[in-house]
């Protein structure tokens, strides 16, 4: 009976340090920028979003050094972004159940096809805030869905001191998984949002913009099927969890040195909107540059988590053989 348990502990080890070997030596950059300065006011990030008038958004810099603590040779597309989010339990039950799945696949609707009230569980399901009094569907509702991540990233390169940064084009799309995308439908055609939706509808609390401003250049990217919404839908099941964010888009001419990857002789460079306050639970920003790969990004958990499997079954059965023995 000892004999599986030692066998599968035998896998699970080989396993594990396997996992610690490929996923812990890939290149990944980060940045925790909750306490960046705001370009050109001198503030503290955190400070500058509590004041009452701030004078604009705030835009945090940062200069990269891709070359420190990497492998040179392996900064090779496909190059992709990604935030991290400290202290945020999007695994609380009644934050992840606020929400209403029919209304996020575009069939929560009236009689008229227009999107009718969510269910009751769904948190602020209505708001009657608006010119005619009428109560208006919130469009998303839900907890989970009105603490959208909203901060925006850019991101620049040089070939030296000498010139201009320039912007890299990065990609909001290709980031949610398919199988996310099939579940979420706008309830009108795509590039009807506005024209259909607006004062039929009511934005989330805490959102600063409409449903379909989300990505007004990209309608098929738009309201509901926006893939920012849909990547912070799906609830981490850790506090400290990474989404991504971007990708490099190595096919863009303006910048076709990239074509094949991150240059390290080259000078990088990253500007935040910042946008999203992490101070009400006391948590942290970081935003991370990392290479594709089959497993994800950088990330040594799924390692540990496959070798204290390894310990599990050798525990028991180094028990079943020592209880085997005492019988005998």
């Amino acid at each position: 009976m000892w004999g599986p348990f030692l066998v599968m502990g035998c896998v699970m080890l080989v396993l594990g340090g396997g996992l610690l070997y490929v996923q812990g030596g890939y290149n990944e950059v980060e940045w925790d920028y909750t306490d960046c300065i705001c370009r050109g006011t001198g503030m503290n990030a955190t400070d500058y979003l509590q004041t009452s008038k701030p004078s604009g958004p705030c835009k945090c810099i940062k200069e990269l050094n891709i070359t420190e603590e990497n492998n040179q040779a392996k900064w090779d597309r496909d190059i992709l972004l990604y935030y991290e989010l400290e202290n945020f339990h999007q695994n609380h039950r009644q934050y992840a159940d606020s929400r209403d799945d029919k209304q996020l696949n575009g069939d929560r609707l009236r009689s008229d096809g227009f999107p009718d009230l969510p269910f009751s569980d769904c948190e602020d399901p209505h708001n009657n805030d608006n010119s005619s009094g009428e109560i208006l569907p919130i469009v998303p509702c839900g907890s989970i869905a009105n603490s959208l991540f909203n901060d925006t990233v850019k991101l620049f390169f040089k070939r030296d001191n000498s010139e201009e940064w320039k912007p890299v084009s990065l990609l909001n799309t290709g980031i949610a998984m398919a199988f996310d995308k099939k579940r979420f439908n706008n309830p009108v055609e795509d590039d009807q949002l506005k024209t259909e939706l607006e004062g039929k509808i009511a934005k989330p609390r805490d959102w600063t913009k409409h449903l379909w401003e989300l990505d007004e250049d990209q309608p098929s990217n738009n309201g509901l099927e926006n893939e920012d919404l849909i990547v912070w839908m799906r609830a981490a099941p850790l506090a400290n969890f990474r989404k991504l964010w971007r990708r490099v888009d190595h096919e863009d001419k303006s910048h076709a040195e990239l074509r094949d990857g991150l240059l390290t002789s080259y000078l990088y460079k990253l500007e935040i909107e910042y946008n999203y306050d992490v101070s009400s639970f006391k948590g942290r920003k970081k935003v991370i540059i990392a290479r594709d790969n089959e497993f994800g990004a950088k990330n040594k958990s799924m390692g540990w988590i496959a070798i204290s499997a390894a310990i599990f079954f050798f525990s028991f059965g180094f028990l079943f053989s020592a209880l085997r023995r005492l019988d005998q």
